[in-house]
C-alpha cells in the first residue's frame, strides 16, 4: 500500500451490473481516491464506465488475449483491485485460477463484491430449484468453486443481498450504492385525479414476478394504472419512475434490489420481497428502519389493494420514510469514504458498515 499522502489508484473489474460499480467509483473518487471502471463490455443500460475492452462479440482468443493484458495493466498500475459479480481476470481451470495470485504476488490488493447471481446457488434459489429457470443447477459447484478462489485471494469479500452469505459465508453485507441523494430530487406522492400510478421495470419478467404484478393491477382494475418500464436506458427508468405514486420491485428471489434504491431516493414507496430470516445479516438498525412494503407473488393482490386504499397520505409519509432511509443507509459518499480505510486496513471491515461511524 501506498502511503496516506498518495491516493490508493483502485480498479473495478470486469461488470458494469446494476450500476453499483460506476457508482461505487464516482463516490470514491469524490472522497479522494483514483478510481477507474474498466469492463469487458458495457451492459445494456449505459452506466458510465472509463474503460470498456468491447469484447462482448469477440472471439475467445481475443477475449482472452484483451483480459490478458488487463491484468499486467492492473498488476502494474493500481494498488487496489475491486472484483464485481464474482469475476476475475482469467478462466479458472479447473479449482485453479493464475490471475489472483499473480496479482497478490505484484502487490496488489483485491477485494471483491458479490450482487446477486454470481453466487447465489440455483438449487437454493426458488426459480431454479425444480429446473427450468435461468440458471441451471448444474451451476452449483462452479458457483461455489469460483466464490472460494475469489474469498481465498481477497482481502475481504462484499456481498449486496444478505441471502448471498449462504455461499459466501465470511463476506461482509454492503448496501448498494446505486444512487447519490443529493443528485435526485424527491418526487414525493400527491393527491390526485386519476388512478394510483404504479411502476415496475423488470428487467427479467420470470425473476422479478412480473405475472404476479399484472395479475394485481388487472384485480384492482380502475384503481390503479401501470407503467410497465423495459427495455429503456437507466435514465429513462429513471424518469418515469418519478412519475409514479408506487413502485414494485422483484417477488421472488433474494432482498430488494438497486432499483429499489433508485426509487426510495425518488421519495417512492417501495413493495419488494423481503425475507425476515435473512435479518440478522444485515446492521439492526437498518433492518428496524428498513421502509420497504414486504410482499410475495402470493401476497401482492392484498397487499398492493390495501396501500392503494390508504389514499395518498399514506403512500407520502412512506415515500419521506423511503427518502431518509436512502439518505442514512445508501449514500454513497459514507459507503465510499468506509471503504477507503478498508482497502487501506481490512480489519475494519470486520465489523461491518455503520453509517454514523463512516461519515468524517
Amino acid at each position: 500500500m501506498p502511503s496516506d499522502d498518495r491516493p490508493l489508484r483502485v480498479l473495478h473489474w470486469p461488470t458494469d451490473v446494476g450500476g453499483h460499480p460506476s457508482d461505487l467509483a464516482q463516490a470514491e473518487r469524490a472522497v479522494g481516491l483514483d478510481s477507474t471502471v474498466a469492463v469487458i463490455s458495457r451492459g445494456p443500460f449505459g452506466y458510465p464506465v472509463d474503460i470498456d475492452l468491447n469484447l462482448g462479440s469477440a472471439s475467445r482468443v481475443r477475449r482472452l488475449a484483451g483480459r490478458a493484458r488487463m491484468l499486467l495493466r492492473a498488476s502494474r498500475s493500481y494498488d487496489v483491485v475491486h472484483l464485481n459479480f464474482g469475476q476475475a481476470f482469467l478462466p479458472m481451470l479447473g479449482p485453479l485460477g493464475m490471475d489472483l495470485p499473480l496479482l497478490r504476488a505484484a502487490g496488489v490488493r483485491i477485494f471483491a463484491t458479490f450482487q446477486g447471481c454470481d453466487a447465489r446457488l440455483p438449487s437454493r434459489c426458488p426459480l431454479c430449484c425444480h429446473g427450468g429457470g435461468p440458471c441451471g443447477l448444474d451451476q452449483v459447484k462452479p458457483r461455489i468453486r469460483i466464490a472460494r478462489f475469489v474469498r481465498r485471494w481477497s482481502a475481504r469479500t462484499f456481498a449486496l443481498n444478505p441471502d448471498l452469505l449462504d455461499t459466501v459465508p465470511d463476506a461482509i453485507f454492503l448496501p448498494y450504492t446505486r444512487v447519490d441523494p443529493r443528485r435526485v430530487e424527491p418526487r414525493f406522492s400527491k393527491p390526485h385525479t386519476g388512478p394510483v400510478r404504479v411502476a415496475h421495470a423488470p428487467t427479467n419478467r420470470k425473476i422479478k414476478g412480473t405475472e404476479a404484478v399484472l395479475n394485481a393491477v388487472r384485480r384492482l382494475g380502475s384503481k390503479v394504472e401501470l407503467d410497465l418500464i423495459e427495455g429503456v436506458s437507466n435514465a429513462e427508468t429513471i424518469r418515469r419512475l418519478a412519475q409514479a405514486d408506487v413502485v414494485i420491485d422483484q417477488l421472488r428471489l433474494g432482498w430488494y434490489g438497486a432499483l429499489s434504491v433508485e426509487a426510495m431516493a425518488l421519495g417512492k414507496p417501495v413493495i419488494s420481497r423481503i425475507d425476515a430470516g435473512q435479518a440478522h445479516r444485515i446492521p439492526g438498525e437498518m433492518f428496524a428502519e428498513l421502509p420497504i412494503i414486504a410482499a410475495e407473488q402470493e401476497s401482492l393482490s392484498d397487499v398492493l389493494a390495501h396501500l392503494v386504499a390508504g389514499g395518498f397520505g399514506p403512500l407520502h409519509e412512506r415515500g419521506q420514510h423511503s427518502r431518509a432511509f436512502v439518505e442514512r443507509w445508501h449514500d454513497p459518499i459514507a459507503i465510499a469514504g468506509w471503504l477507503s480505510r478498508v482497502y487501506r486496513r481490512p480489519e475494519i471491515a470486520n465489523s461491518g458498515f455503520a453509517p454514523d461511524l463512516a461519515r468524517d
